[in-house]
């Protein structure tokens, strides 16, 4: 299972079914959805992988990354599954 995560709405491809509203993405995380692509950056967390979920993270200006627990290559901090990934996307850890 995976969840793409935009962080722009125009930065989503107009072919991709996406999941708009935050209600809506954590009723498909909730579900587990096979693939789900959303713009709510909110819902970034390390419980993800706890539903079985592959997070990647698609930046309106730069090529998708994937965030994994441990070593990463879009980050130096080793990802543990206390870490706040939406607070460490916000705070710019991610490159």
């Amino acid at each position: 299972m995976e969840i793409h995560f935009y962080d722009s709405q125009l930065s989503v491809p107009a072919d991709v079914d996406q999941y708009y509203g935050w209600v809506d993405s954590i009723r498909a995380v909730n579900a587990k959805t096979e693939q789900i692509h959303t713009t709510q950056m909110g819902l970034l967390q390390t419980a993800l992988f706890e539903h079985g979920y592959r997070i990647f993270v698609h930046p309106y200006d730069d090529e998708p990354y994937e965030i994994k627990l441990g070593v990463n290559d879009c980050t130096d901090r080793e990802i543990k599954p206390e870490n706040n990934l939406f607070n460490l996307w916000k705070a710019g850890e991610f490159f």
